[in-house]
């Protein structure tokens, strides 16, 4: 039997040691902006700063989703918030999001291998899951 869940942490704890935990989110930032030509247009409409912090907590929000369908108040609230307080993204956007995810960790973690993606996939699939549904519910393009 295997533990995905220490894979993960164990992961977690090299890709944001607690002496540098900015530089795998700007990665990942850098990653997601680059995803598609849509995207580069999104983020550029955004303040890096404003984009960069909104991710670095919807992270750790969005880890506490999970089997036991709890999501966080502040989670509920960024997913649906259409103003600047919220993520605004599209809802195709999420998948394009675990797929930058998953490139950040392959190239942060020097010990990652197929196991640890598949690991890090099974963290994030509920959260971004409810992300990405609450996008199809609230997003409104001209908001932005």
């Amino acid at each position: 039997m295997k533990f995905y869940r220490d894979l993960f942490e164990a992961s977690l704890n090299r890709v944001l040691p607690e002496h540098d935990k900015k530089r795998f989110f700007e990665a990942f930032r850098e990653t997601f902006i680059h995803m598609s030509p849509e995207t580069e247009q999104h983020f550029a409409r955004h303040p890096e700063a404003e984009g960069q912090q909104m991710l670095f907590k919807s992270f750790f929000a969005m880890l506490a989703v999970d089997g036991a369908l709890f999501v966080p108040d502040f989670l509920e609230r960024l997913a649906r918030e259409q103003s600047h307080e919220g993520l605004r993204l599209p809802p195709r956007f999420f998948a394009l999001w675990r797929e930058a995810m998953l490139r950040t960790v392959r190239a942060c973690d020097p010990l990652c291998d197929e196991e640890i993606l598949t690991a890090w996939a099974m963290a994030i699939a509920p959260g971004l899951e409810y992300l990405r549904r609450q996008a199809e519910l609230h997003y409104q393009a001209g908001g932005e």
